[in-house]
């Protein structure tokens, strides 16, 4: 059975950092699972790992007529950067179909995939059965929807799938994003439902894939001292010719990754993973490779 290495987490935790020497250590590569980093340009105000002016280079994978593309740094291969351009559609459904092209061609060539990154839903979409992804994005009913209320969209959501609803936390209640997602899947036709769930059972279950995920973790408070310090980092290296607003208004670049990482702290609260790694303890790195470690040659983890 492959084996596949999943680094999770809020953001400015160093998992980049941990999966390059990890990756160095297992013959492994490293395939992005964030939802900004998909797309092109702003590699500093996006956090892309990259060394200045980086080069990237075209595979021979195609998703969806795309060559996708992968970065080199430090020898070691990093992917599911800049798959599509700042405008265009890219969902949790598209990235699976990515990360599964990606790791099949990865473990084809006898290494270690390692999934990192702080979006909850791409890494979920790995290790679970998530059919509903696969139901199409209705426009037409989209359109009538823009101009509603959270609350009538909620109303509406309540009258055609009452479990849904009530299964909605108060932030997605208030979420007209999601709240008409809810709908749009409430609404798909039974048969189409149904078929997507056996084809995403039968998908999970063909890859003989035996997942290992590890998080890194800190206190709120530490993790917006540590993406401040980032912050102020990317603006010395210049930042500012990737958005010059944001650049000039560090408050409000500072205010929106606070902001990302309350909603990572608050996803992986209730979606742990296997094992978690406080970056705060002496040595949390030692203890974080020696698991892997365990793991990998199927031996016994350190406690």
């Amino acid at each position: 059975m492959s084996k596949v290495l999943i680094i999770s987490g809020p953001t400015a935790t160093g998992k980049t950092k941990l999966a390059l020497e990890i990756a160095q250590k297992f013959s492994g590569e490293i395939v992005s699972a964030d939802s900004r980093q998909v797309y092109t340009g702003k590699n500093l105000i996006h956090g892309k790992d990259l060394p200045p002016n980086p080069k990237a280079q075209i595979s021979s994978l195609k998703w969806r007529s795309k060559n996708l593309k992968y970065y080199v740094v430090d020898g070691i291969k990093i992917w599911l950067y800049d798959v599509v351009n700042p405008g265009e559609e890219f969902n949790v459904s598209f990235w699976k179909e990515c990360a599964d092209l990606v790791i099949s061609d990865i473990i084809s060539r006898k290494k270690l995939p390692i999934i990192v990154g702080g979006t909850g839903l791409f890494i979920k979409s790995l290790t679970h059965d998530l059919s509903t992804i696969n139901v199409p994005l209705d426009r037409n009913l989209r359109k009538k929807l823009e101009n509603q209320s959270p609350e009538q969209l909620f109303n509406y959501l309540k009258s055609i799938n009452e479990k849904k609803a009530d299964n909605l936390n108060d932030s997605d209640r208030h979420n007209p994003r999601r709240l008409i997602r809810a709908i749009e899947i409430s609404l798909a036709p039974p048969p189409l439902t149904a078929k997507t769930r056996a084809a995403g059972e039968k998908l999970r279950g063909g890859w003989g894939r035996r997942y290992l995920q590890i998080g890194l973790i800190a206190s709120r408070d530490f993790l917006y001292q540590l993406v401040d310090q980032r912050i102020a980092s990317r603006i010395s290296a210049g930042a500012v010719s990737e958005d010059s607003d944001l650049a000039a208004h560090p408050e409000s670049w500072q205010s929106m990754e606070h902001k990302i990482i309350r909603h990572q702290l608050t996803w992986f609260a209730t979606h742990p993973p296997d094992h978690w790694f406080y970056i705060t303890k002496p040595s949390w790195q030692s203890f974080a490779l020696s698991y892997v470690d365990a793991w990998y040659n199927e031996s016994s983890p350190p406690s």
